[in-house]
């Protein structure tokens, strides 16, 4: 994988999933929230979608780090993304 081709997201994701394991909950900036939440408003994004979305995710870590994957990991992961989606989903309307 090339790491200098990862998207601001998926950077944003990650970020949120250090600071849940370091300090137990997600802080992301308001801004950020609401333009992730707007994006996903316009492109008609729904819940089947971040449920796929979870499940590669997870199956993409597992792939990568099959020695260091356990359930405590794949729990970790989990609950980092659906707090990422209930924000998001929190701020899914159009953009004013």
């Amino acid at each position: 994988m090339r790491w200098w081709r990862i998207r601001k997201p998926t950077l944003l994701f990650l970020g949120s999933a250090v600071q849940l394991r370091k300090a137990g909950k997600v802080t992301v900036r308001e801004s950020t929230l609401k333009k992730l939440g707007a994006v996903h408003f316009k492109y008609g994004v729904v819940n089947e979608h971040f449920e796929v979305t979870k499940f590669a995710l997870l199956e993409t870590i597992k792939e990568a780090v099959p020695k260091m994957w356990s359930l405590e990991m794949k729990s970790a992961w989990s609950e980092a993304y659906d707090q990422l989606v209930a924000a998001i989903k929190s701020e899914m309307k159009p953009s004013s």
